[in-house]
């Protein structure tokens, strides 16, 4: 029997698997975080840009209703139409609804707590009416006809 046949109790190499072993579930671990934090942060980034863009849509919208109050001040028999193309907002599987009233444009997002909420002037003698699911919409269409203000998807309203 050669010297080389017999077998020795080393534990070193044990101890080198070990390591890797524990190196690989540590570096498992922080890969782990690592996508948890980033998905995080691209969570509240998406929520934050569709905030701003909600935002922006009701204000832009808002400003066409007022316009057409600014004409129904002076010719409550007026006529006026106009396209106010919206901001994109992250597709949600629920509906998200544009509702106008006598007192304020709101926007109902299934994500938000809070409603987005503009108030009218009121300051002509035109009613206002209106609801629309802008889920999809690329634009919305503020129409004043025989003394009604209201906000439709259709450009022949």
């Amino acid at each position: 029997m050669k010297n080389t046949d017999v077998f020795r109790n080393d534990e070193n190499a044990a101890a080198t698997e070990l390591g890797y072993v524990f190196t690989f579930l540590l570096g498992l671990l922080l890969l782990s975080l690592y996508s948890f934090w980033a998905w995080d942060i691209e969570n509240s980034t998406r929520e934050r840009w569709s905030e701003v863009a909600l935002t922006e849509n009701i204000e832009r919208v808002g400003n066409a209703i007022e316009r057409a109050e600014s004409v129904a001040r002076m010719n409550p028999n007026a006529t006026y139409t106009e396209n106010i193309e919206l901001l994109n907002v992250e597709q949600t599987s629920t509906d998200v609804i544009m509702m106008l009233d006598e007192e304020s444009l709101t926007i109902i997002h299934p994500n938000f707590k809070e409603n987005f909420v503009y108030k009218i002037s009121s300051a002509s003698p035109s009613s206002h009416n209106g609801e629309l699911n802008i889920k999809g919409e690329s634009s919305v269409w503020v129409h004043l006809s025989n003394g009604i203000i209201e906000i439709s998807n259709n450009p022949n309203n």
